[in-house]
Order: structure tokens, then C-alpha cells, then sequence
């Protein structure tokens, strides 16, 4: 091979002329492969000894000794030596580059023109390395890239200097595309612009993409009706190098949708959209955790609800439910006023910064407010009451849970005073609310020994023949310190607490057995409670206490109130058409006392009425009671119907009640409540040891 030409001299100063350096020299010392070939025969004559070492760790695929490469011809580097040939003897095409693949390893091939003296290209320079780890990273970043381009997920990359966007994967593309309409460039001229597209205040997301250490970083992001969920992560290099933010990102428009819902239905009602039950007390622990708590509330009870949801149907009470709410949120439109809906017909309300005048005025109020009609369709109106009980803090307590229970407790004693009022928590109701307890524990007690119940029983006279009909039985319970206690007293609290089915099969039973030992054959009548129907157990009850004793169905009486059939009405008559279908007899008590007394007359086929006592009394002296009388006793002898005169205590309501037509009647002046035989000489005991006692503590 010819050298290259001498150097120029040294310049002043120096040790002397620098020797020629030859090509060979130059290239022998060169880190990189280099060979050279001549163009004219394609052969190889020349390889530096860095050409020779790399060859060598392709040397199982190239088939030859790397130390023979001078003098082989190019063609070795190539599948296809024609095309590499063509290439070649085409002096334009050069410079030329190639990435050739042997076996599995990459050789970078630059092919430059190699100019003799004259300037013939006679001659190729060819520079090359193995590429083999370069090829697998840009593999694996081309694995890596697809990986993301496929990921469900958009992802952006931004450059931390300029804030252009470099990146955009296919998710990216096609979300924005969903969006196109928001933004204020087209999706695809995003590629190299500014992120500040995305923030309406881009000065301070620039800060936050450009220093790593404000990263990870999350957001939700407003875009016109669209919500953007937005990760910031930083990309750093093998050294620790930030290279920029990464973006991920995505529309998450229904999922915040979604949780809205979640957050609605967790917090608040769904049909009144009001507070819910979990909400209030939250608001209300969180209220009396302040300073110095001021606060008054109240618990609401929609009086004669279940009557209307029952009779009218579940969409009409629903919508009188909105209706009710729509007034409570109005009349209480403050900021310091929360209204919530606890479950069904039940609503409580808290008022804040308020003490007991503030509360008792809104309670007074909202009284008035509720019972208003409501007109729900166009030709149905219906009337609602509500019953309000009222606490104070700090007047009532500090403690969440003992106000709720002592906004119960007055609620309960709105109810007891005739409800469609409110009331407003005293110690005296607590103290009551004890005493009930401890009552029902007694009670309790008493269904256990059996020893200490009775029953009683009252005549029925036939007015015609002065004959006894039927006796009720009436319960009678003697404890033994506190004597008799009287029904009025006990029978609420067996309703309450769910042991009045146990006391009304006690009765059952033993006024079945009762009436077999009566030697007049005379019916034997039983109240039953409202808590008693409705549950499909009733026959059941009664056809065991028969069979049991012994007693002809017909001779058994069965005496509901109207108050009774407000309840799951239809239930409760299906019990009754059971009953009656064993031959026992059915009667309306206390009628005329209820809601819709002749509808409840036409519902079901009553064997007798039984006119409330208190028509009776104020008969003699009022004449529009006396008209009621006397209608019902006409009515009862159109329907084929026994009617029933109570409450018959002097001869002045004996004589009216004949006057107007009563079949029987039942009271104090025809007899009072009395004892079977088999329990007076037990209850003769009972009042001398009771009246001993009083003699001793006198």
C-alpha cells in the first residue's frame, strides 16, 4: 500500500521534524475495525489489528481464520454480493451505511471513497464495529415503546427545558381525539408542542414539571365538561439524570360521575335526596365537638303514614314523602339547619347556634306545616300529621348518642299525647322510660311463673231476653309490691317490646278454658291486639287454644279495634277471614273511634259492632251522639249484624240504647269485670295480703 504523504515540519521550538506517519501506522492504532478494498476487484488488502480482533468473535459464522481476511474478497459481508457490489462501483452512492447481522451479532458498516494522488476513487475505506448491544437497547426500547404505544393508558414525555411535548403514545392520540373539540390545537400537531395547552395557569405547571423533586405528582384536571386524571412521574437516566416528566393521563369524566353517585348515595337520601341517617349523626357529633356547642333537634314521626303508604300504594306514599321533604327544606332553608331523612317515615332535623326557644318555635311550626293537605294528583288530597320530639344541648346532654335517645324519648311522648305535637325532653320522661323498662322486665317475669295473670270477666245481655250472650275477657296482672296493675299501664308496653303474642296466646288459652266450664254456654270474647295481626299466626293461635280446651269455635268471640285495621290492613283482614273461616265469630270494637269506620264495615263481613263506650255516655245529653247510636244500630240490623251498646253504666244509657235499636249491651250497671271461680278464692288472697301490707306501712 502507498503512504501517505510527509507532515509539515515542526514549528520553532521544537525537537525536530516529525517522521512521516504512514496509513498503515495510522490505522493500525485506530480503536475501530478498518479495512480496505479495492473497487475494481472487490478484494481485501488491507485490515487493521482491530478489524482482525473483532472478527474474531464472528468467526463461527463468517466460516474462515479473521488472520486470512487480506486478500478475501468483500463479498463475505453480504447475503446478497451483487447488491453490495452495485453499491460500490457506484462512486455516487458513497458514503454509504449499513447494520449487517452475523449470526447474533450486528456489525455498523460505513463505506467511505478512498482517493489516490491523482483523486480516482480506486479504492473503499470500510470503518466498522460490533453492534450488537447498541441493536438490543434500541430493541428494547422499540419493545419498550410499543409496550406503552399499546398500554390502555394515554402517556406523554415532555421535554423539562422547552415544555414541548416528545411523545405521544396511540392511546394518547386516540383520547385526545375524543376531545379534539376542547382543545385549542388539533391532536395531531401535538407532537413538539407546548404542554402549557393542557393548564389554564401554565407558569405554575412549568415549575412543577421542571424540578424532579415536585414529582410524583397528581391532579384532576377540568377541561370544558371533561375531567382529565393526570400522574407526573420523573424519568431519569442510568446516572441519576432528570430527563423529563412522564405523563399519564386519562378521561375519567363517568368514573368522577360515578363517584359522585357513590358519595350521593353514601351521604344522602335517594328518594328525598335529603341528608341520610349516617350524614346526621357525623354532622351532629361534629357539631358538639366545637367550643361551647349551641344546638337544638328534633325528631320527626309523619303520624298516620303507614295507613296512606298501605291504602294508596308505595309510589303515591314515596311521592308524599317528597313532598313532606320539600316543605321541611324549605321552612328550614339555613345554613345553620340541617334536614335529614332517617328511613321511612321518619326525618330529623338539627339546628345549630340555636338553643331550646329556636327549637320549640320550628317544632311549633313545622306542625302546622306537615298537617296542611297535600295534593298529590289531581284528584287525590291527602292529610298527614307529625309527631315532634325535642332536645337541646348543652340544656339536654353533650353526648350524640344521649340526645338521639332523648329526642326519642320526647318523640314518643308527642305520640302519647294524641300526636300531631311536638314535646320537649324533661327528666320526668327518662324516668318514665325506666319505669317501663323495669315494667317489661316484670312482665317478663310474670309470662314466666304464670302465677300473677288473670282474666276477668264482663256480661254481654241480650236486651230482648236479659240473657248473658258471651263474657269478655278482660287481663288482669297483680304484682306483689305494686298490687294491680292496670291494663292501660302494661298492654302498650307488651306491644313494645313484642310480648303481647305471648300474652294474647296466654289469654286465648285460658279464656278457652274458661268458657268449657261455663254451664250457660255462653260465647267468651277476646280482645286482640293490633300487633297480633298481620303476621299469619293468628288461626293458628286460636285453633290450638280450641282444640286444647275443648270449646266450640262458635263459642269463641274475637274483638279487634279500628285502630287495629290502619295496619297492614290487608294482612291483617286475611288473618281475620282465617279465623273466621274455623266458625269463630269476629267483632269491630270501639266503633266509630277509628279512620273510615264504614269502609272498614264493608271490608270485612263482621259477626258484630260494638259501639264505643263513649257515644253511649255523652248520648244522654248530646243529641248528635245520640243520632250516632242510633244510626249504627240501624245499620246493624240492615247488615244482619249484632250491635253492641258499651259503656252502659246508668239506667238513663240503658233506656237510650233500647230506644235506639242496640241488640246487647255491656257494662257496669249489667255487670262488672269479675273472676272465674277457679281464681277467687286466688285473688281474695291477694287483696288480704295487699291490704295487710297497707295496714302495716300505715
Amino acid at each position: 500500500m502507498s503512504g501517505c504523504p510527509s507532515l509539515r515540519k515542526a514549528p520553532p521550538g521544537s525537537f525536530g521534524p516529525i517522521e512521516p506517519l504512514s496509513f498503515e501506522r495510522m490505522f493500525d492504532a485506530l480503536p475501530v475495525g478498518a479495512m480496505t478494498c479495492s473497487l475494481d476487484t472487490f478484494v481485501i488488502d488491507y485490515a487493521n489489528p482491530c478489524s482482525i480482533e473483532l472478527l474474531q468473535s464472528i468467526r463461527q459464522t463468517l466460516g474462515f481464520d479473521p488472520n486470512e481476511i487480506v486478500g478475501t474478497s468483500i463479498d463475505v459481508f453480504h447475503k446478497d454480493p451483487l447488491h453490495q457490489r452495485t453499491l460500490l462501483s457506484d462512486r455516487a452512492r458513497l458514503p454509504h451505511k449499513a447494520r449487517i447481522c452475523f449470526g447474533k451479532e450486528w456489525l455498523d458498516l460505513h463505506i467511505h471513497p478512498l482517493p489516490d494522488s491523482t483523486g480516482r476513487i480506486s479504492r473503499a475505506l470500510l470503518v466498522w464495529a460490533i453492534a450488537t448491544a447498541e441493536v438490543a437497547k434500541e430493541q428494547e426500547e422499540y419493545r419498550l415503546l410499543r409496550m406503552i404505544d399499546d398500554m390502555p393508558v394515554a402517556v406523554m414525555t415532555v421535554d423539562p427545558v422547552t415544555f414541548n411535548i416528545t411523545y405521544l403514545n396511540e392511546t394518547s392520540k386516540q383520547t385526545l381525539g375524543e376531545i379534539k373539540d376542547l382543545l385549542p390545537i388539533k391532536p395531531s400537531e401535538l407532537l413538539g408542542a407546548s404542554i402549557d395547552v393542557f393548564h389554564r395557569h401554565p407558569e405554575h405547571q412549568r415549575r412543577l414539571l421542571s424540578d424532579p423533586a415536585n414529582l410524583p405528582h397528581h391532579a384532576r384536571i377540568k377541561l370544558g365538561a371533561e375531567v382529565l386524571d393526570l400522574q407526573v412521574s420523573a424519568v431519569t437516566g442510568t446516572d441519576g439524570t432528570y430527563l423529563g416528566p412522564m405523563l399519564t393521563w386519562s378521561v375519567i369524566t363517568k368514573q368522577v360521575a360515578a363517584e359522585a353517585r357513590i358519595q350521593q348515595l353514601a351521604h344522602y337520601d335517594t328518594l328525598t335526596t335529603l341528608a341520610n341517617r349516617n350524614t346526621f349523626r357525623e354532622h351532629l357529633k361534629a357539631s358538639l365537638s366545637r367550643p361551647d356547642p349551641r344546638l337544638g333537634l328534633l325528631f320527626i314521626d309523619l303520624d298516620g303514614f303507614k295507613f296512606i303508604n298501605d291504602s294508596n300504594g308505595h309510589l303515591v306514599g314515596d311521592l308524599l314523602l317528597t313532598r313532606v321533604a320539600d316543605r321541611l327544606r324549605t321552612r328550614c332553608a339555613h345554613p345553620d339547619i340541617m334536614v335529614a331523612r332517617l328511613g321511612g317515615d321518619e326525618f330529623a332535623i338539627l339546628i345549630t347556634n340555636a338553643g331550646i326557644t329556636e327549637a320549640t318555635e320550628l317544632a311549633e311550626a313545622l306542625v302546622l306545616e306537615i298537617v296542611a293537605p297535600y295534593q298529590i294528583e289531581a284528584e287525590r288530597r291527602l292529610e298527614i300529621g307529625a309527631s315532634i320530639g325535642v332536645v337541646a344541648a348543652p340544656e339536654h346532654g353533650s353526648d350524640s348518642e344521649l340526645l338521639l335517645s332523648r329526642a326519642d324519648m320526647a318523640l314518643y311522648a308527642a305520640k302519647a299525647a294524641g300526636k300531631k305535637t311536638f314535646r320537649v325532653f324533661t327528666p320526668e320522661l327518662e324516668t318514665r322510660l325506666h319505669e317501663r323498662v323495669r315494667l317489661e322486665l316484670k312482665l317478663r317475669q310474670a309470662l314466666g311463673n304464670k302465677d300473677s295473670l288473670f282474666l276477668f270477666y264482663q256480661p254481654i245481655i241480650d236486651l230482648a231476653t236479659g240473657r248473658v250472650t258471651a263474657r269478655e275477657g278482660l287481663i288482669r296482672w297483680h304484682h306483689h309490691i305494686r298490687g294491680w296493675i292496670p291494663p292501660g299501664e302494661f298492654i302498650g308496653v307488651a306491644e313494645d317490646s313484642g310480648l303481647i303474642d305471648e300474652l294474647g296466646i296466654w289469654v286465648l288459652n285460658r279464656a278457652c278454658q274458661d268458657a268449657a266450664s261455663w254451664d250457660d254456654d255462653a260465647r267468651v270474647a277476646v280482645n286482640v291486639s293490633a300487633k297480633q295481626l298481620g303476621k299469619g299466626t293468628l288461626a293458628t293461635n286460636v285453633l290450638h287454644a280450641l282444640v286444647s280446651a275443648g270449646l266450640e269455635p262458635s263459642r269463641l268471640e274475637i274483638e279487634i279495634t279500628e285502630s287495629a285495621l290502619l295496619a297492614d290492613e290487608l294482612d291483617c283482614l286475611a288473618d281475620l277471614r282465617r279465623v273466621r273461616d274455623l266458625g269463630v265469630r269476629v267483632a269491630l270494637d270501639d266503633f266509630g273511634t277509628g279512620f273510615s269506620s264504614l269502609a272498614h264495615v264493608r271490608s270485612f263481613p263482621f259477626d258484630k259492632i260494638k259501639i264505643d263506650g263513649s257515644f253511649v255516655q255523652d248520648a244522654v245529653r248530646r243529641a248528635d251522639c245520640a243520632a250516632i247510636v242510633g244510626v249504627v244500630a240501624d245499620l246493624g240490623r240492615r247488615l244482619g249484624v249484632t250491635t253492641v251498646a258499651e259503656g252502659v253504666e246508668t239506667q238513663a244509657h240503658l233506656d237510650l240504647v233500647k230506644a235506639e235499636g242496640c241488640t246487647e249491651v255491656q257494662g257496669y250497671l249489667l255487670g262488672r269485670p269479675v273472676p272465674s271461680a277457679r281464681d277467687v278464692p286466688i285473688i281474695d288472697e291477694l287483696n288480704r295480703a295487699a291490704a295487710s301490707r297497707r295496714v302495716m306501712a300505715a
